[in-house]
């Protein structure tokens, strides 16, 4: 599993309040597997991943980048237990 953010771009500056979510996407599946919601005034983001068992809400200038950490967290957690399943599944058939 390797989770991208797809972030909105929008350097070109806010006309107006702009609210926009985005996709957090599993690139090895292509499957969407979670959304941002974000509010410009206070910069908030509000992430949630696989239907809402991993979520964080974030409001500071860097919460975009915050958003991304709690996403390969979550990625890095979920790879693990995987990992481990998969070894014991294999030592339990080596076992038989």
């Amino acid at each position: 599993m390797k989770l991208l953010v797809q972030w909105v771009d929008l350097r070109g500056g806010y006309a107006e309040q702009v609210a926009f979510r985005t996709a957090v996407v599993d690139q090895e599946s292509g499957k969407i597997v979670g959304f941002v919601d974000a509010e410009r005034s206070p910069a908030t983001r509000h992430i949630s991943l696989f239907d809402g068992k991993y979520q964080a809400e974030f409001s500071s200038s860097r919460s975009i980048y915050e958003c991304d950490a709690f996403a390969k967290d979550v990625e890095a957690v979920l790879n693990h237990m995987i990992a481990s399943n998969d070894q014991n599944l294999a030592a339990e058939e080596a076992a038989e």
